[in-house]
């Protein structure tokens, strides 16, 4: 008789858990698929914005899906992901010339978001993206995005609704001296430490290094093969010269640019401090200049183990 009580209770409890799973999943709606897709106008498939590869700043990119039709009564989770493959796509639709924008330049600080009950339109996910001046210049990022899931249940990814982000990037940091060798020229050179290394394109390890039986000041020419328009210039000095215990490090600079190497336009005189972590100084003209010459001037220097020279480790143009 004991026995029979606790099976029937057994049976009992069964039933009860069943009714109660089975009430739980009829109470909540589910989804068709592709009931749930971006919130976009149904004939848009590209999302467009200019990013500036200027400098490394976060930017954040949102987007939220819809819930079409009635309003649901539950709340329902979606999940944004990259569908990366759809590049191709892409290409034959609006340029070959696109390209895919690289992982290491984009994270998704939220890609699950809900759509709360009692409303069609979900929170907003967030795409951040970063590292932007590896980047090139005037071209056209794209990264393709998807519903991944609606409350869990994986979307086809042959059927799903794909949109293009596209990140149109303007000027470089840089000047591009593709398809031009510069050509420095100095007032004194000290050895192997002559003025080419400091256009050579490794900022910190090869240098110029003026004459050390020559005192300050001293300079240095870059002729860029064709005029170039710029607005500053990052100046390196190099990792090889410990100016903690050396000194060198150039504390003052004139700049001049010119259009022929013979009439020189004085573009002021800059304090200089490369004492960070970087070993770079940013100078900024008053305004954006066009030239071909530049002519870099050291006034002034700490003393290099007691001699008045000059370093340059690297001069790059700033866009």
């Amino acid at each position: 008789m004991k026995t029979y009580k606790l099976n029937l209770l057994a049976i009992c409890t069964v039933v009860l858990l069943f009714m109660a799973c089975k009430k739980d999943k009829s109470g909540h709606e589910a989804l068709a698929e592709g009931r749930v897709t971006f919130n976009l106008p149904a004939s848009t498939d590209v999302v467009a914005s200019a990013l500036d590869i200027k400098t490394t700043t976060l930017v954040s990119t949102e987007m939220k899906a819809v819930l079409e039709g009635a309003a649901s009564s539950d709340v329902h989770y979606v999940t944004f992901t990259t569908d990366t493959n759809k590049i191709a796509e892409y290409r034959t639709k609006y340029g070959s010339s696109a390209r895919l924008l690289p992982t290491s330049s984009y994270l998704f600080y939220k890609s699950t978001v809900a759509i709360p009950a009692g409303t069609n339109i979900s929170e907003a996910a967030v795409l951040n993206l970063s590292f932007q001046t590896a980047l090139k210049a005037h071209t056209a990022y794209v990264l393709p995005l998807a519903i991944a899931s609606v409350d869990g249940q994986v979307q086809d990814p042959k059927t799903r609704r794909v949109v293009y982000y596209v990140f149109n990037t303007g000027d470089a940091v840089y000047v591009d001296h593709t398809g031009y060798t510069l050509i420095a020229t100095a007032s004194s050179t000290n050895g192997a430490n002559v003025a080419s290394r400091a256009v050579d394109g490794n900022n910190l390890g090869t240098y110029w290094l003026s004459n050390i039986t020559q005192s300050l000041p001293q300079w240095l020419s870059i002729d860029f093969g064709r005029e170039i328009k710029f607005s500053g210039l990052d100046y390196f000095f190099p990792t090889a010269v410990n100016y903690a215990t050396l000194g060198g490090n150039t504390t003052s600079v004139k700049l001049e640019t010119s259009s022929d190497n013979i009439t020189w336009a004085d573009k002021g005189t800059y304090a200089v401090d490369i004492r960070n972590t970087e070993r770079k100084q940013t100078l900024n003209l008053p305004s954006l200049t066009t030239a071909r010459y530049l002519r870099f001037t050291i006034l002034a220097a700490a003393p290099y183990s007691g001699y008045s020279v000059g370093f340059v480790g690297e001069i790059v143009m700033r866009n």
